[in-house]
């Protein structure tokens, strides 16, 4: 395999594959390791930095991602195939927008009942406030509340959501990687820009993309209310909120197929009691996640691009070109063949595979802030005598259900009870409160960490006995204890 090299001062010299060179080199003190995987050497005296050009190039997607870098005669140098972990961060952001919900309804809370302590509630307590950008005014309740900052907040131009944000960043680092220990001089990057409305129906041409089904509303939501005439179809009372059929959370496509109207009764009949309601639709997936988030960031990526390499140095090429110089070179699709070809688009060649192995790269998180681990539902225990045995059994949690809440609250489970034995039930139940769970804040190892045991490079794929031993990647039946453990990396995008 090629091995990356360093000079004396940290200059990027061309990667070698005289394996005997490198042997002598080390065992000579005249050379050192910095890393194992890219292996790189840095040299122990001084040389030249003259070096050839180097051609990268960049597969792109969401999930899987793919680089390569060859030399001008289309010997390939190094090859990667990059896990990414941008899933993850549509369910991360619910989950922070639901917990600065729950800490801004707690914080109105507090500030309403000190308002009742002190005899300072609005007078009359419902007092209507007409905020900037609103149509309808908003009642405050018990108190005056302050300024409506989201009034305020702009977003800047170019402005990418946080999964496009995040998707665009690992792209750009995974190069920026590849660069600190390789000269690459010129990067290629395949282009394509998808249209959804043609994918569905191959006939459009021209003006029969602006004449869509959502042609004259503003929104999704005014075409479902349009098209149930503003009323819940459960109960006919007027529409106030929209269910996704298929949740968000299991992939749930938030176009109008996947929309109904329901009333606040009806959606929470939903969502609290898990009732079923005759809605005449069919909930949909997301088809084309992937590739919009991809549309999303090709602007911002070839620019970062241009910003490292420079507009002369930098190419595109789309998959037609692509695909046509696989079937010249007879290789097979898959990812790192597709980085191989991008990055052969300017040589104007068919890349030469030969020795150079295929890293596998995976992404992990660097940090996790949560201080809350999880919290524990509140729990109503039925205690029965049995012999002499005393047995308890989960009955109901929480007192009232809470959102899609699996099993029955208190309130379903005492309902559900004739009512001359509610009140004697009532007192034989035992609560056990609900209690949260903290996560340890002076742990440092997190999954994705690198560390040596014996000599050896593993990557941290979890802990286990209160973070005593660790396990590995690839290794589920070793444990490693800690403090035989040297830890060298933190998460990131790690060579595995």
């Amino acid at each position: 395999m090629y091995v990356s090299v360093l000079s004396m001062t940290g200059n990027r010299l061309m990667p070698t594959d005289r394996g005997g060179r490198v042997r002598y080199l080390l065992d000579h003190k005249l050379a050192k390791i910095v890393k194992m995987k890219p292996f790189t050497i840095q040299l122990l005296y001084e040389t030249e930095d003259c070096v050839q050009n180097l051609y990268g190039g960049t597969d792109p997607g969401r999930t899987n991602i793919s680089n390569s870098v060859m030399k001008e005669n289309g010997d390939v140098v190094y090859v990667d195939h990059v896990e990414t972990r941008n899933k993850e961060i549509p369910k991360l952001m619910s989950n922070r927008a639901a917990h600065r919900s729950a800490s801004r309804q707690g914080e109105r809370k507090r500030r309403q009942r000190r308002a009742r302590k002190c005899g300072t509630v609005t007078d009359p307590p419902k007092k209507p406030r007409v905020l900037p950008r609103c149509e309808k005014p908003i009642e405050n309740h018990y108190i005056i509340n302050t300024e409506a900052r989201f009034a305020n907040r702009k977003r800047p131009q170019g402005w990418l959501t946080p999964t496009a944000t995040q998707l665009l960043r690992t792209h750009l680092n995974m190069v920026d990687k590849i660069c600190g220990i390789l000269p690459v001089t010129d990067w290629t990057l395949e282009v394509n820009r998808f249209s959804f409305m043609k994918m569905e129906d191959g006939t459009i041409f021209g003006a029969d993309y602006q004449n869509g089904r959502l042609k004259g509303f503003r929104n999704a939501k005014e075409y479902v209310w349009a098209s149930q005439g503003g009323v819940c179809p459960c109960c006919g009372k007027p529409i106030e909120c929209y269910h996704h059929i298929r949740e968000q959370s299991k992939n749930g496509f938030d176009g109008p197929e996947n929309l109904v109207g329901l009333c606040k009764d009806c959606h929470a009949k939903i969502h609290t009691r898990g009732v079923r309601l005759c809605i005449q639709k069919i909930g949909r997936e997301k088809k084309y996640a992937a590739l919009s988030v991809l549309n999303q960031i090709m602007p911002a990526l070839y620019q970062g691009l241009v910003d490292r390499f420079g507009e002369d140095h930098v190419h595109i090429c789309s998959g037609y070109d692509t695909k046509a110089i696989r079937e010249r070179s007879g290789l097979l699709k898959d990812h790192p063949t597709d980085a191989m070809c991008i990055a052969s688009v300017p040589l104007n060649q068919n890349p030469v595979p030969g020795h150079a192995p295929v890293y596998e790269v995976k992404q992990y998180r660097r940090h996790d802030r949560a201080i809350i681990n999880n919290q524990r539902e509140r729990t109503y225990m039925l205690v029965k005598k049995v012999g002499k045995k005393v047995v308890k059994t989960v009955v109901a949690k929480n007192r009232k259900a809470r959102f899609e809440q699996e099993g029955p609250s208190l309130e379903d489970y005492l309902n559900s009870l004739p009512p001359e034995d509610r009140r004697r039930t009532c007192s034989r139940l035992t609560v056990v409160p609900s209690k949260r769970y903290y996560n340890d804040p002076k742990r440092k190892y997190l999954p994705g960490c690198i560390f040596l045991y014996k000599g050896k490079r593993y990557v941290m794929s979890g802990q286990l006995s209160g973070g005593r031993y660790i396990r590995a990647e690839g290794d589920k039946k070793t444990n490693y204890k800690v403090e035989d453990c040297r830890f060298i990396q933190t998460g990131g995008l790690v060579y595995l």
